[in-house]
């Protein structure tokens, strides 16, 4: 029975050293969405390397899965990097917290002054909230140095989201949020 139990333990290693390499190489190869997805399915495995966690947490970034920053927030801070990307990630996540609130529910913010980042979310998050915006048929119009943006409400489903149309360098990329 015990060589039983320790053939089921070395496999089950080989199986999460594959696994973690699998992730590694996926990261590599910029394919975020296997990272961010199988990340969600393994993070107990990794929430204990903030690498890994760290990996994990900028590959659902990079696919505006936000909400699953909020479990890497609370894992990362055992160094001064992870430190600095928990807070990056904090204030993404609260951003869109309060431009959905703000668009969604009418919810007013007033003298907001919070730090910015690259992310487009929190690009447009500054632009809304300093009125550099045009609305027309209740789309908010913003542009930067970096893009144009098209902010607005839709219904899909049963639920609300916040999308955000960012078209840069001739191309339009579609990011929304709930």
């Amino acid at each position: 029975m015990k060589i039983v139990w320790l053939a089921a333990i070395a496999l089950s290693l080989t199986l999460n050293a594959t696994t973690l390499k699998q992730l590694i190489n996926a990261y590599q190869e910029k394919n975020y969405y296997d990272v961010c997805m199988k990340g969600t399915k393994i993070f107990d495995q990794i929430k204990r390397d903030e690498n890994l966690v760290t990996m994990y947490a900028f590959s659902c970034l990079h696919i505006d899965k936000i909400d699953r920053l909020a479990v890497p927030i609370l894992v990362l801070g055992k160094t001064p990097a992870s430190r600095k990307n928990r807070a990056y990630f904090s204030l993404i996540l609260a951003q869109k917290n309060i431009l959905v609130s703000a668009l969604l529910d009418g919810t007013p913010f007033h003298n907001l002054s919070v730090p910015n980042t690259d992310y487009v979310l929190s690009r447009v998050f500054t632009l809304f909230f300093q009125k550099k915006y045009k609305k027309t048929d209740n789309r908010y119009i913003m542009q930067d140095d970096l893009a144009r943006y098209e902010l607005y409400t839709k219904r899909v489903g049963k639920s609300k989201w916040v999308f955000i149309e960012e078209t840069r360098k001739g191309k339009t990329y579609i990011h929304r949020y709930r």
